[in-house]
């Protein structure tokens, strides 16, 4: 018995009940110890679990400790609960509720400005389980979401090649109401190494939501999943195809970078046809070109293309040997994103009066904050990130051709100072509508107001601090909290 009272050691005296090799039932069954013991402690693996016995153990993600394990900085003010106080109750109550036979979701919906229906959990119960079922399905599958750095960093590299290329950019047409999801909902049901309360989870989610299984549910994190499972051959096709060398994809927006004269537009709209989607009609492709003899240097030849909130203008001046020169800054579409919040913030003052939320609105959208990471858990470990009008677009610059490496320049934001320029006439023009309501203001807050600046948020890497309940406040201007 000396084998046994080895495996016993590794667990404790309750553990030891439910063990496969340590119950009495098969203590004698000696053969099997050349296998590890099976125990509800190793639950994280997300790997089919050989059984001694011909079974498959497959562990369920909706256990107390790892529930706790999905509670994310900023629940206790989004849910209006003590969560250190009240954590264990919470986590025993969600898992009693996922691991039902028909486990008790609550899922609501509303409809946005563009009229697409989003989903969200109604209380942080179902929001747990909901993150557990996300974490283990991106587990079990081998996912990873696109980090939007990686994914800047690859087409700055990309964009100093020295060669003619194509860059092709285009997303997919009404991506989350066309993907037909029931087929992957499906084959998720049916694998193996889907756990029970999982699967009885999953179905609860469409049940709950009143959804068909063939829609994916847009703002619930399964839906990323199917959409991640359903484009993941479709990936490594594009990556595939002759001539393309470079392949990016964030949601559904996707860049490819190839040789001049491939055709890849005809190629992915077959493969898409296949899925039930298709191409937006915004697909277009650009053609980087290098002219080695241009010799003014006053106005040099650029293409420039978009993606992921920053503009990439290329020259097609090349020198023998040496990188391509080019320059990186922010997007037109983002930067009239927030010259309509400044003007929204404007209205959004002659309807309250209120000088100091108009100050705290107009450097909410010009600076820098620090704020808990996404999705990270609660306790000691609390990692902050920077964000903000430099930290989002912290690789705008300039880029110039290299023989070796590649040197990052300082931005000089003169993008953003047109938008300084727009926001102060607004703000002080004698002809401004708003000049009046600003004029009426004490002195501190009009030279407060005078004071800030994208351009200055941006190159001096401004830092302000807001309140949640602040920040709510700010975001209304807009349109949300």
């Amino acid at each position: 018995m000396q084998w046994h009272q080895q495996c016993s050691n590794i667990h404790s005296a309750r553990m030891r009940k439910s063990c496969v090799i340590c119950s009495p039932r098969y203590v004698s069954e000696k053969s099997t110890l050349q296998l590890l013991c099976l125990t509800r402690e190793f639950t994280d693996s997300v790997r089919p679990v050989p059984s001694f016995f011909g079974l498959v153990m497959i562990p369920s993600p909706y256990s107390e400790q790892t529930l706790k394990q999905h509670f994310r900085v900023g629940d206790a003010g989004k849910w209006k609960l003590d969560i250190e106080k009240n954590i264990d109750s919470i986590a025993k109550a969600a898992s009693a509720r996922a691991t039902l036979a028909a486990p008790n979701l609550l899922i609501h919906s509303r409809t946005d400005k563009s009229g697409k229906t989003i989903y969200f959990a109604g209380d942080i119960e179902t929001d747990l389980i909901l993150r557990a079922t996300y974490s283990r399905l991106m587990h079990q599958f081998s996912l990873s979401l696109p980090n939007r750095e990686e994914i800047v960093s690859g087409i700055v590299e990309a964009t100093s090649e020295g060669s003619p290329y194509l860059v092709t950019k285009c997303d997919i047409r009404a991506f989350y109401e066309s993907l037909n999801a029931e087929p992957i909902v499906n084959s998720i049901l049916a694998n193996t190494r889907t756990s029970s309360d999982l699967k009885q989870v999953l179905k609860s989610v469409y049940g709950a939501a009143h959804v068909p299984k063939s829609v994916a549910p847009r703002g619930l994190a399964i839906s990323t999943v199917l959409a991640e499972l359903t484009l993941k051959d479709f990936d490594n096709y594009v990556r595939k195809i002759p001539g393309v060398h470079r392949y990016f994809r964030y949601a559904d927006d996707m860049i490819i970078f190839s040789l001049p004269g491939t055709s890849v537009i005809m190629l992915l709209e077959e493969k898409l046809k296949a899925l039930g989607l298709e191409l937006n009609d915004k697909t277009e492709t650009r053609e980087i070109r290098t002219n080695p003899n241009q010799t003014s240097r006053a106005t040099p030849d650029v293409t420039a293309y978009t993606y992921l909130g920053y503009e990439f203008s290329p020259e097609e001046k090349v020198a023998t040997y040496k990188t391509r020169e080019f320059r990186v800054s922010i997007a037109s579409a983002k930067l009239e994103k927030r010259t309509s919040r400044v003007f929204l913030a404007l209205y959004a003052f002659l309807r309250d009066g209120d000088g100091v939320l108009l100050c705290d609105r107009l450097n909410y959208i010009s600076t820098n904050r620090s704020v808990y990471k996404t999705k990270h858990t609660r306790g000691s470990k609390k990692q902050k990130i920077k964000t903000g009008i430099h930290y989002n677009y912290s690789r705008c610059g300039h880029y110039p051709s290299m023989k070796k490496g590649r040197v990052h320049m300082a931005h000089e934001a003169s993008e953003l100072i047109k938008i300084d320029v727009i926001m102060k006439t607004a703000l002080f023009s004698k002809q401004s509508e708003f000049y009046s309501a600003i004029s009426a203001l004490p002195t501190a807050v009009q030279t407060q107001l005078n004071a800030i600046s994208f351009a200055q948020g941006y190159r001096k890497r401004l830092m302000k601090r807001f309140t949640r309940e602040r920040v709510g406040k700010i975001c209304k201007a807009w349109g949300y909290e």
